[in-house]
């Protein structure tokens, strides 16, 4: 991540910068930051790991997904908006079709560490999910298929390719292969 400018902005600011040059941002206290590209395996997790958990939010009729990094407004005054790789959210708490960001954090988020991102970058990221609501953050790595799962006041557990992702609580009936969130077949 990069700051572009240390001039402080509104969501309402970010909203309107021109799009389509393929340039990612968010605000992390009105301050405007870069987001880099992740590359094709980030690109690969988040879209496998974004079509498991609609494949089971539509069959189990529970709970709406965002990838794309979708931003949710976090903060106010400065404003905070962040962009999750995937949202996963409890059903009836994201409302559709409303203009702008989300002031909501979503019940999972899903981040997918790309080559630049350090562990501590990443640990910071997963808490910042946690303080701000979500009750799940999963960290895909795709040059190690593992996940790591964060929640509050725990300590985060680390999943290798041969484990099973289980919903627990938060996505009852969910459960998949490691694997299948990093590659087709084993």
């Amino acid at each position: 991540m990069t700051t572009v400018s240390n001039k402080l902005m509104t969501a309402e600011e970010l909203l309107k910068l021109p799009k389509g040059d393929g340039r990612r941002f968010e605000l992390i206290r009105g301050v405007l930051i870069e987001k880099m590209p992740g590359g094709d395996p980030h690109s690969e997790a988040v879209v496998r790991t974004g079509t498991v958990l609609t494949v089971f939010s539509d069959d189990y009729d529970y709970g709406d997904v965002r990838s794309g990094e979708p931003g949710y407004r976090l903060d106010r005054d400065p404003d905070t908006v962040r962009a999750p790789d995937v949202a996963w959210f409890a059903p009836g708490r994201l409302i559709r079709g409303r203009p702008g960001f989300p002031e909501l954090a979503p019940d999972l988020a899903v981040e997918v560490k790309s080559p630049g991102n350090s562990w501590p970058e990443v640990r910071t990221k997963a808490a910042m999910w946690l303080n701000y609501g979500s009750q799940q953050v999963w960290v895909a790595d795709p040059p190690t298929a593992t996940i790591t799962i964060f929640r509050l006041n725990t300590a985060p557990v680390t999943l290798g390719e041969d484990d099973i992702l289980d919903g627990g609580d938060l996505l009852p009936g969910f459960s998949t292969p490691v694997w299948r969130l990093f590659r087709r077949r084993r």
